[in-house]
């Protein structure tokens, strides 16, 4: 029996439908689209995804209710909600307050810091510029405020989970 669920990918909506085949076989409904995919876990954290004969290896963390995936395309910040559970959730997308820490979702290397402490910032504000896995990622604010604290600087490596910035 196929699962519906609404995918906010990006801070963009998508209606989507999986349906498991069979083992690690799966078919994937995007709106009008459909795929047949190969989905297999082969690390920890990390999968591996077969689409019309083409592979995708991708890493996955959790950051609050967001799954944070890693490519060579970059970074992508997904949430999964199930429909049936759609009545739960407001459509409006959830405004964050208090204090945010900013932390690595991987190993790399800070290679820009775009903000300063005591800086305003707005929502989706890119604030650094970390190289991950040969790719330069930005890292952007998830709210409007002030910057506190600048953690790292240009150059320095970074480990997985490492606080990076903190906003209030």
């Amino acid at each position: 029996m196929a699962k519906q669920y609404l995918a906010t990918l990006d801070g963009t909506e998508h209606e989507v439908e999986i349906e498991e085949v069979s083992g690690h076989n799966y078919l994937v409904s995007l709106g009008e689209r459909k795929f047949e995919v190969d989905l297999r876990q082969v690390g920890g954290s990390s999968f591996s995804i077969f689409v019309d004969s083409r592979s995708f290896d991708f890493e996955v963390s959790r950051d609050g209710e967001e799954m944070v995936v890693a490519s060579r395309g970059g970074l992508s910040r997904v949430t999964l909600v199930d429909k049936s559970r759609r009545a739960l959730v407001s459509s409006a997308r959830r405004v964050q307050s208090g204090r945010i820490e900013i932390k690595a979702m991987m190993p790399g290397r800070v290679i820009a810091v775009l903000i300063q402490p005591g800086d305003d910032v707005t929502a989706d504000q890119g604030v650094l510029i970390v190289e991950a896995m040969k790719m330069e990622n930005e890292l952007k604010s998830p709210k409007a405020g002030k910057v506190l604290e600048v953690k790292v600087e240009a150059g320095q490596t970074v480990e997985k989970g490492a606080l990076l910035v903190v906003i209030e």
